[in-house]
């Protein structure tokens, strides 16, 4: 977990310590068509040496700002060895080979997470890069004539001014290029921008260099989506377990976070739980018989943490921020630098209870004994995606609508649905678990985000993950072959993070859409009213 600001104009602007305690700096350096500034801020993940940053590497010509990690970073650096010492015990130098060695292409073999700045002094290139899933941030604006990127909004040098977001008004979170701060643009999950001269820096053009698939291989069989799951899976947690730093797991007792543990057998073990909605007694049987540190807040302890949990997102997003607020922070507290998660393994395999009800209406629309209501049924399949998506009410259904016609694509209705998730509502929860983590110094990991995981699970059958009794089959066919206890295997109920809101307030009205404007109020006291 790193974080990086810069701007293509001698102007920069850092509050990004959190982000990077153990080391940060900042730097100059001229192409031939503009002055580039960079600003860094560093978290020892690896190569436990203090390094200057950001990273410049003389011999290849390239200066570098990096926020993230490439996984696979010592296979790749055999590859690029070529007699040449190496200057440092870490990613971004192979990155940096990486590139000088393949040019964007080099995105293709990386396995891993990243926002990243690529200033290639030899060619006069800035090269702005996502990773595929989107866990790391990368947001950009004009800076007079100029521009500016940061990992964090906050950390731009320019005046905020709220504008209009029209999925922030559908969802109760953004997650698309526009934001709701005017001029401020985030570069999408599987993008790259290529900046060599002025009129690439007064119009930006991303460029889509990673998709999820479309196709669905319909001859995949049972037993090999269930054996090449198992094996990448469990590649993915190990390597992100990987680390020099102490190792965290969040617990919630469902099946992404057992499946983790049961690989990584943790003695760092963390659950939120309440009074009102216990989460523990099911995270102790999935713990592989270790203790678990229990974390808990009431409605004052959220009430006085939203502002500052407010200013960490950037943006208003859902509750899940505020658990993730409080377990970050007492695993900080413990002394972990790394933690694991299983972010995106629902929107990848089916997880949402909204999946089986899709399930159900195409198996109404199968029987053939409901023939005559067919049409009706098919009519009713768009307004009935767009409902489940949409959480801000009929005023914003068109715009609901608008992304399901971006995102629904190929494929039957569980399908469309979960790619429209993989795109809005994972988009929100990789950005609530990197900035939770990134507020406490500490570097988020998502196991089921490893690109080979991804790509197997876009192209598996869905009736593979949906079926007429469960959700998520094949990951609990992997959690029964990995040992996880029967009970959590076989648990129906989604598990995830939330809070009681309602059950504190004990009045009608408080629920997810009161919450909403609670966290839009305090997103808008601290960067409009402050």
């Amino acid at each position: 977990m790193c974080g990086f600001v810069g701007s293509i104009i001698p102007h920069t602007s850092s509050v990004l310590h959190h982000r990077g305690p153990d080391g940060s700096g900042q730097l100059a350096t001229s192409l031939s068509w503009a002055s580039v500034s960079l600003e860094m801020t560093r978290l020892k993940i690896v190569d436990q040496r203090s390094i200057v940053v950001p990273f410049t590497f003389p011999y290849l010509g390239i200066v570098f700002a990096y926020n993230g990690e490439v996984y696979n970073w010592r296979a790749l650096r055999e590859e690029l060895s070529d007699g040449t010492p190496w200057m440092t015990e870490c990613d971004a130098e192979v990155v940096a080979r990486a590139w000088r060695r393949w040019g964007p292409a080099a995105l293709d073999r990386f396995n891993g997470m990243w926002g990243m700045c690529l200033v290639d002094e030899r060619e006069g290139v800035v090269f702005l890069a996502r990773d595929r899933a989107g866990e790391k941030p990368l947001y950009y604006a004009p800076l007079g004539q100029g521009i500016c990127f940061a990992s964090e909004v906050k950390a731009l040098p320019i005046r905020f001014e709220e504008t209009p977001c029209a999925e922030l008004e559908t969802l109760e979170f953004d997650c698309l290029e526009t934001t709701p701060f005017k001029d401020v643009r985030r570069l999408g999950p599987g993008e790259y921008l290529f900046l060599d001269s002025p009129k690439s820096i007064a119009r930006p053009q991303p460029k889509t260099w990673w998709t999820l698939s479309s196709e669905v291989d319909e001859s995949m069989s049972w037993a090999r989506a269930v054996d090449e799951t198992h094996a990448l899976l469990v590649d993915a947690i190990r390597l992100r377990a990987a680390a020099e730093v102490p190792v965290a797991v969040q617990l919630s007792g469902g099946l992404d976070s057992a499946l983790i543990q049961a690989v990584v057998k943790s003695d760092r073990l963390y659950c939120v739980t309440f009074p009102e909605a216990d989460n523990l007694t099911a995270a102790r049987l999935a713990s592989c018989g270790r203790e678990i540190k229990s974390v808990t807040f009431g409605l004052a302890d959220l009430l006085e943490a939203l502002p500052k949990v407010a200013w960490h997102l950037d943006t208003p997003a859902t509750w899940t921020a505020v658990c993730q607020w409080f377990m970050n922070r007492q695993i900080a507290e413990d002394g972990a630098v790394v933690v694991l998660s299983g972010e995106g393994a629902d929107e990848l395999f089916g997880g949402y209870s909204r999946y089986r009800a899709l399930y159900w209406l195409m198996e109404m629309q199968a029987d053939q004994h409901l023939e005559g209501y067919h049409s009706l049924c098919a009519s009713l399949f768009g307004d009935i995606l767009a409902k489940m998506l949409n959480r801000g009410g009929d005023a914003t259904l068109a715009h609901a609508r608008l992304l399901v016609d971006i995102f629904g694509g190929k494929g039957d209705l569980v399908q469309r649905m979960s790619r429209v998730d993989f795109h809005t509502t994972m988009a929100c929860l990789l950005r609530m678990a990197d900035t939770m983590a990134a507020a406490h110094s500490l570097e988020n990991r998502s196991p089921f985000l490893d690109y080979r995981v991804m790509e197997l699970a876009a192209i598996m059958p869905m009736r593979w993950k949906v079926t007429a009794s469960e959700s998520k089959a094949v990951l609990r066919e992997v959690a029964r072959r990995l040992g996880v206890p029967g009970v959590v295997v076989d648990e129906r109920t989604k598990k995830g993070l939330f809070i009681p809101w309602a059950a504190w307030r004990g009045e009608k009205g408080w629920d997810r859409s009161s919450f909403a404007v609670a966290m839009r109020e305090a997103w808008r006291k601290v960067f409009f009213d402050g």
